[in-house]
């Protein structure tokens, strides 16, 4: 009878235990995304404005907290994009990621980029575009340290 109460208090502890694991490790999530938001009727006529050859049925919508705007993620043109919304249905910021081998990255950002930081390896290259303007974003690493610069298409570093 004692084992079966100590197996018992071994149970109890365990299952205590693997709760408070849990807990923790959610804790740890800093995704202020929120899946499978529903657009808008306004939401969807915004988007199907910015981007008319895209299928608003092939486009997966989230609300970035940090954000705070609607995120639609899409395929344009062979190129992953992400395009941000506000609440009142405006467009705010495109991302474009271009890969290895940057096909459609101006050469002259490409060498501006690999001649900034030489030590750097070159990661990444995303376009963003604004309702002020658009630049390029690159993504350097040196290890598990990462920089980031901005260029003009021109190749010219921005602040």
């Amino acid at each position: 009878m004692k084992k079966e109460v100590i197996k018992r208090v071994k149970n109890v502890w365990m299952l205590l235990l693997a709760g408070i694991l849990t807990l923790g490790l959610q804790s740890c999530d800093d995704d202020d995304n929120n899946d499978n938001v529903a657009p808008t009727t306004e939401l969807q006529a915004a988007f199907s404005a910015r981007f008319p050859g895209v299928d608003p049925n092939r486009v997966e919508w989230e609300w970035d907290g940090q954000m705070n705007a609607y995120e639609a993620d899409f395929w344009e043109n062979n190129l992953e994009k992400s395009a941000w919304f506000s609440e009142a249905n405006e467009w705010l910021m495109t991302e474009t990621d271009y890969n290895y081998p940057y096909t459609g990255v101006p050469q002259a950002v490409i060498d501006a980029a690999n001649a900034s930081n030489p030590d750097y390896r070159l990661e990444d290259i995303d376009l963003i575009e604004t309702p002020d303007g658009s630049y390029y974003l690159v993504e350097k690493e040196l290890g598990e340290r990462d920089i980031y610069l901005s260029f003009a298409a021109d190749g010219t570093p921005l602040s």
